[in-house]
């Protein structure tokens, strides 16, 4: 497979509208950083360690997309579909995640601080070592949601328990 660069994205994007963009499986360029791919079909794609700093990728489709380790600062995942994506070690540092689906999400070792989160699944996400300090969680589903104590919340009043989420220490 042929990785997928940015400029064919773009003008592609262009052509037809980023909501008409199916990108599932492919390996993308890892360098996407300010991208605008609002509502394109993602799922599957590798984007492991990728830059995507400051990205549009509102009500895009990334289910089972392979975020490891990406860099997501200051992106737009605004009602994004997340589903069992893999955002391991993420740096989601002020991300917009309002309404985005996270369930069953991989979010271990993601750093979230300052992220907006509000009305957003994470459903069975697995936020153990993840670190939501600053975090704007208002209206977010965090019921089954797995943590531990490395979990970092948004403030020391934050009971997790009291929002369904589950203690799992492995």
């Amino acid at each position: 497979m042929s990785l997928v660069k940015r400029s064919d994205i773009e003008e592609t994007g262009k052509v037809l509208g980023t909501n008409k963009l199916i990108l599932t499986g492919e390996a993308l360029e890892k360098d996407l950083s300010g991208v605008k791919l609002p509502g394109a079909n993602l799922n599957e794609t590798d984007l492991q360690g990728a830059n995507l700093d400051h990205a549009d990728l509102s009500s895009a489709k990334l289910q089972d997309a392979n975020l490891k380790q990406a860099r997501l600062e200051n992106a737009n995942l605004s009602k994004a579909d997340l589903f069992r994506a893999n955002l391991r070690g993420a740096h989601l540092e002020d991300c917009n995640l309002e309404g985005a689906y996270l369930g069953s999400a991989q979010l271990r070792y993601a750093n979230l601080t300052g992220a907006n989160l509000t009305k957003a699944n994470l459903h069975f996400a697995d936020l153990r070592d993840a670190n939501l300090q600053e975090a704007t969680l208002t209206g977010a589903d965090i019921k089954e949601a797995r943590y531990n104590h490395n979990t970092k919340w948004p403030n020391k009043q934050f009971n997790a328990r009291l929002s369904g989420a589950l203690l799992y220490e492995r």
